[in-house]
């Protein structure tokens, strides 16, 4: 009995694993060729005239990821590099 219970937790262990990268894989910004992205130029404009102190823009696989300060909390944004929706946000503070 012990034995299969032993052999459950690697299983459980790489199911939570896989799940984990499925949902990180799961966000898509565009596939949209690179010929059709914003600049980073225009995406820092774009954030800045919204109130945003944009520190960094950067590719980061289909999406462009701005790094900046609204509010005084740190953030990241990715953004659909076509249309300039934002796609996801984490705030660091």
């Amino acid at each position: 009995m012990k034995m299969k219970a032993a052999l459950g937790i690697p299983v459980f262990v790489t199911t939570i694993a896989a799940a984990a990268i499925s949902a990180q894989a799961a966000m898509v910004c565009t596939d949209a060729p690179v010929e059709k992205w914003m600049s980073r130029d225009q995406v820092a404009k774009m954030f800045t005239e919204q109130g945003y102190d944009v520190r960094k823009v950067k590719r980061e696989d289909d999406c462009l990821e701005v790094y900046a300060i609204k509010d005084g909390r740190k953030m990241e944004i990715y953004i659909d590099p076509v249309t300039g929706k934002i796609v996801k946000t984490k705030i660091k503070n």
